[in-house]
């Protein structure tokens, strides 16, 4: 007996003063699909036969189409189109298909799931990127599930540790973080991305340097974890409306 699948679809769309939605034609928008209540990802599928599809997923013309095994009645989305709207949608069913973007708000926050799963870890890629127009101005954590031991840098693929440095996340909740200054060897901590020592303790915004360089969030497990652990990383930015970003 084959896989038994589910069908999921959802297709962008923005919705105007008037209360009149329109659809976005989106080919680079990234969505990630979580268990309900849960950052873990759920496995998904391109086709009934059971073919893997990746998770982080890329929409095309603003649509989206997978498969997760027929048991997954419900998901959480998170998600970021290619004009820099993030949005994250709970507790979701088959029965949804419209993801709905308020044009006008400056103001966004990206939800973005982090795993530990014990030893000291490579750089994982989040699949998300620091667009054109992000101006990130601040960054914190949510720990659902403690990686006992562990220690997690957020940053961009040119720094590792540039928006948190050393956090501890072995204790559920929210982990308190020096908000002003980012000091060399020092932990729990905003990184040099978002703080500055030089000329006393400033925070500052990160704006992507160009088209390439530092455009990958990642984040690193930096310490050996006795156990698994995971939570959801919270990245607020405001939205630069002007043309070219």
């Amino acid at each position: 007996m084959g896989l038994q699948l589910t069908e999921w679809h959802f297709y962008l769309y923005e919705r105007h003063a008037s209360g009149v939605d329109t659809p976005i034609n989106d080919d680079a928008g990234v969505l990630n699909v979580l268990t309900a209540d849960d950052p873990s990802e759920v496995t998904c599928y391109s086709n009934t036969s059971g073919t893997s599809a990746s998770n982080p997923m890329t929409f095309t013309d603003g649509k989206v189409r997978f498969y997760t095994a027929d048991t997954v009645t419900s998901v959480d989305l998170t998600g970021l189109t290619a004009q820099g709207h993030a949005f994250f949608l709970q507790g979701v069913t088959p029965s949804t298909h419209r993801i709905v973007i308020d044009p006008t708000r400056t103001v966004q926050e990206l939800v973005v799931p982090y795993q530990v799963v014990g030893a000291s870890e490579a750089i994982v890629d989040t699949g998300f990127d620091v667009l054109g127009n992000m101006m990130i101005r601040d960054m914190w954590l949510h720990v659902t599930s403690a990686g006992t031991g562990a220690v997690l840098d957020i940053g961009t693929s040119t720094d590792s540790d540039g928006f948190l440095d050393g956090i501890t996340v072995d204790t559920t909740g929210y982990p308190a973080i020096d908000t002003l200054s980012e000091e060399a060897g020092s932990a729990h901590q905003v990184g040099a991305l978002l703080a500055s020592t030089t000329g006393g303790n400033v925070r500052k915004l990160h704006k992507r340097a160009n088209a390439t360089s530092g455009a990958n969030i990642v984040y690193i497990n930096t310490t050996s974890s006795s156990t698994a652990g995971e939570g959801y990383i919270y990245i607020e930015y405001r939205r630069v409306p002007t043309t070219g970003g």
